[in-house]
């Protein structure tokens, strides 16, 4: 039996629509679990732990570790989702170091429904680490790196390190040799330094894996 012609084109596109329905229920319930392990209202340096290991971490399953070099040179590490830091060796990066630049992402279809938020943070130039708290509202981590370059490729967008495209609305911040680039994700509620946490330490750190 021939369908009609209009049920061939209605037909994937009720597929499609109950396909991105599923899609985004499924990452609601996700988020949701993810928000459960951010619930503790004290900061990592608040929780009180007694078994830090020889960075003044406390680790938990999940914690994702990495290196970023620098516009300088310098390097730094970085770990993401952990479970506590000692007071003694971490401190918080203050919010004037951290600035909103604008939202959007590498281009691909999922960054043009939901964008990403992104911010500029100016290490502190005796840092050796920083620390990141988990995402809370997105299924995710904090990325981070350095950046290379800037250009304006018209009035309110820019290119960073020639492949993330930024939609900015405010005059950018002035970028250093110790200026990253953190993606907080896709919900403006993990707003970086405030939800998502970030510390730093000078401490010098003993090697950690990559991850």
């Amino acid at each position: 039996m021939k369908v009609p012609k209009t049920l061939q084109i209605f037909i994937p596109i009720c597929l499609a629509t109950i396909g991105i329905v599923v899609f985004f229920s499924l990452r609601s319930l996700d988020n949701h679990q993810r928000a459960k392990v951010c619930e503790p209202d004290k900061l990592l340096t608040q929780k009180e732990v007694k078994n830090y290991d020889q960075n003044g971490i406390k680790l938990r399953g999940g914690t994702f570790f990495r290196k970023v070099i620098l516009k300088n040179k310098k390097e730094l590490k970085i770990i993401i989702f952990l479970e506590a830091l000692s007071p003694q060796k971490w401190s918080k990066v203050p919010q004037s170091s951290i600035q909103y630049i604008g939202k959007g992402g590498d281009g691909n279809w999922q960054e043009w429904l939901r964008p990403d938020f992104f911010y500029a943070l100016d290490v502190p130039t005796a840092a050796t680490g920083l620390a990141f708290g988990r995402l809370c509202y997105r299924n995710g981590d904090a990325e981070v790196e350095s950046i290379k370059n800037i250009n304006q490729i018209s009035p309110g967008k820019i290119t960073i390190n020639n492949k993330i495209d930024l939609s900015h609305s405010s005059p950018l911040p002035k970028i250093h040799p110790y200026t990253v680039i953190v993606n907080t994700g896709s919900n403006y509620r993990d707003s970086l330094g405030t939800e998502t946490e970030v510390y730093f330490s000078t401490d010098t750190l003993s090697s950690l894996p990559e991850k």
